[in-house]
């Protein structure tokens, strides 16, 4: 397996804002082992800084985000020879055995199948490892040296200590080596070994690092700073032409061409989402609110570049800027068309992920959950998009767009729009529903949810799309047939007003989605009043796909993990699911429970990944593609009713729009 260290809220490799590190001149003591230029597929010892450059692999996103790597493999029946690959040829160590390693006298390397157990038998013959080089600029010192195996492997303690004095021995930068400690078994295991050993832990590690790319790409536009308490009371807006600097994370952002937070953020929150469903750059710098580069173009026209390791921005003229957004706006996205022959709610067993044109994207991958045997997802029905548009017709609501969509005020001032948009869903809030209908909806949730309260989500066939998944635009409301002072019709207005949410036009207008093509329909199922937990996950590794794992955000209660209070923490954390003992590397803690403690019990690690594995595989038929990047990303919840224990439930499932959504691998 190929793997670099995933880390969530701390990425080294960092560099100046005008320029990417540069290769440091060896020491005139230092004799190369490689000659000058030459790239070979492997070498038995690094002499000097040259050495480990020709053989080191850079990768080009943030997906792997660290340091430069080279692989290394100790061969235990060939004299304990050691080898550094040249790991941009070979960032598998099985591909490097079967080409080398075996016949001609040496054992054979078998299928990769049988190369698997090189990570877990007691005696195996080869001893894989990386070695690590992560850049610390500004930092004492520059450089930590590691070497490190795969979160999963089970090497003892006299094969790690085999070959990590091979790794000293053989490298110029020996004495400055540490083990990285990138396991919990590794972890407990390092008390074992020889005090010569250097150990360290990914905290300290990235102790002091401030830059982390969240979404690499190019953004031209204007250079402003904000704070979000001003943009969150009104004050002041961001425009889609802006490179915005936030003092710090905010709970949601309207579009803007790239964006810079001086606080760190994990790839889940929300504006990360955000950015990557929009394809506009993202990156947290720390202290970038007073960044001196920075505020010298303040106001000013620039182009800013991230990538996974570095970022630049340099200045350009209004015409360079007006000039690149001519050939860089986003591509349009086409929304499933309505289907109002649908008319009367469907249970989601009765719905897939092909009904999006009736009952939106949310519902209908909810009905593919639905599906899938053995997943503990609530009991739920869906309302057809046909009851929104039914009531968008008795009230004039296609004209009343047409008509700010055909205001000049409307679509240049962000002032104006705001306040007709709000004018409007106002309208829709107050509008009486159909009788009918209302009673049709009421008799199906007494009927299939009796006596609870329930939640009523928006699902358009504009969110939860492939390509574009439109999240957190929408309201969900809680209804409570118990309480007198909240009526069904009130809930239901509410989440068909949030249509017509600033946020929501934005980004549809962002995404050249026509307005008046967009409709709502409802998913409907019970709610959760006392969350132990709640959480979001992707089903696939975010940081290296060819390591399978899940990546967990985790929380106590009900408070938010995509929009977090300030300065409030979660687990977060890699399940290596698919492999033996199922093991977990943490890449961050929760603010909210004692230190040394977890969210989540034991027991509930292997019950979500056990349901993580089944959406997986479920909707790969439908949204794997060959040679590209999948996940799920998923929502959960653990909830204690009265008198059981806590269970987990799964809230919602939509493909992933990450890194390499458009990309590849």
């Amino acid at each position: 397996m190929r793997w670099f260290l995933p880390v969530v809220l701390l990425v080294a490799g960092v560099a100046a804002a005008a320029c990417g590190s540069e290769e440091p001149a060896p020491p005139t003591a230092l004799k190369c082992a490689i000659p000058a230029g030459e790239h070979p597929d492997s070498a038995a010892k690094l002499s000097c800084p040259a050495d480990f450059a020709a053989l080191a692999w850079r990768p080009p996103d943030a997906s792997i985000p660290g340091a430069r790597s080279t692989k290394t493999i100790l061969d235990t029946a060939d004299a304990n020879r050691l080898y550094f690959l040249n790991a941009e040829k070979y960032p598998l160590h099985y591909p490097f055995a079967v080409k080398f390693l075996s016949g001609k006298g040496k054992p054979l390397v078998k299928d990769q199948g049988s190369f698997a157990k090189e990570y877990f038998s007691p005696t195996r013959r080869f001893l894989l490892g990386a070695v690590t080089a992560y850049e610390r600029p500004g930092q004492t010192p520059p450089t930590i040296w590691t070497w490190e195996i795969a979160p999963y492997d089970t090497m003892g303690k006299d094969q790690i200590v085999q070959a990590f004095d091979a790794v000293v021995a053989n490298a110029w930068f020996g004495k400055e080596l540490h083990l990285h400690l990138n396991s919990e078994a590794l972890t407990s295991l390092a008390t074992q070994l020889p005090k010569r050993i250097k150990v360290i832990t990914t905290t300290e590690l990235f102790a002091g690092s401030t830059f982390q790319p969240l979404n690499p790409g190019t953004a031209v536009g204007q250079l402003r700073f904000y704070n979000v308490a001003d943009l969150d009371a009104k004050k002041t807006w961001v425009t889609p032409r802006d490179v915005a600097v936030l003092d710090r994370v905010p709970n949601d952002i309207s579009v803007v061409a790239g964006l810079i937070t001086a606080q760190l953020q994990t790839p889940l929150s929300h504006v990360n989402v955000l950015s990557q469903n929009r394809g506009t750059p993202n990156m947290a710098l720390v202290g970038a609110s007073t960044d001196a580069k920075l505020r010298a173009l303040e106001n000013r026209w620039v182009k800013l570049e991230i990538s996974g390791f570095d970022w630049k921005i340099a200045e350009v003229t209004k015409a360079e800027a007006d000039a690149w957004w001519q050939t860089h706006k986003p591509a349009a996205v086409t929304v499933p068309k309505l289907d109002l022959s649908v008319q009367a709610p469907r249970d989601c067993s009765d719905i897939t992920a092909a009904d999006v044109s009736a009952f939106g994207g949310k519902a209908s991958n909810y009905g593919q959950l639905c599906h899938i045997a053995d997943l503990p997802v609530p009991k739920a029905f869906a309302v057809p998009v046909y009851f929104y548009h039914q009531f968008a017709a008795q009230h004039g609501l296609p004209a009343k767009v047409a008509a700010l969509l055909a205001d000049p005020s409307f679509t240049d001032d962000p002032l104006v729009r705001e306040k007709k948009l709000q004018e409007l869903a106002t309208f829709v809030e107050q509008a009486p529903l159909d009788p009918a209908f209302e009673a049709l909806l009421a008799a199906k949730i007494a009927q299939d949810l009796p006596s609870q309260r329930v939640r009523i989500r928006s699902s358009t066939n504009a969110e939860d799309l492939d390509g574009f998944t439109g999240a957190g635009l929408y309201t969900s409301e809680t209804f409570d047939p118990a309480d007198a002072k909240k009526s069904l019709a009130k809930a239901v207005r509410k989440v068909w007003a949030s249509l017509w949410n600033l946020r929501a036009f934005e980004e549809r207008t962002w995404r050249g989605i026509d307005h008046g093509a967009v409709a709502m329909a409802l998913l409907v199922h019970r709610g959760f009043p006392t969350e132990d937990s709640n959480g979001v996950a992707l089903t696939n590794n975010l940081f290296d796909p060819l390591q399978p794992a899940f990546y967990v955000n985790v929380q106590k209660g009900d408070v938010s993990v995509v929009r977090p209070p300030a300065g409030v923490t979660t687990d977060q954390f890699l399940q290596y699911f698919a492999y033996p003992g199922q093991p977990v590397v943490w890449l961050g803690h929760s603010s909210l429970v004692p230190v040394g403690q977890q969210v989540m019990t034991a027991a509930q690690f292997g019950e979500l990944g056990a349901a993580l594995d089944r959406i997986h595989q479920g909707f790969a038929p439908i949204y794997a593609k060959t040679g590209q990047f999948y996940a799920m990303d998923v929502e959960f919840k653990f909830n204690t009713d009265p008198g059981q224990a806590a269970k987990l439930w799964i809230k919602q499932a939509r493909p992933h729009q990450g890194w390499a959504a458009s990309g590849g691998l």
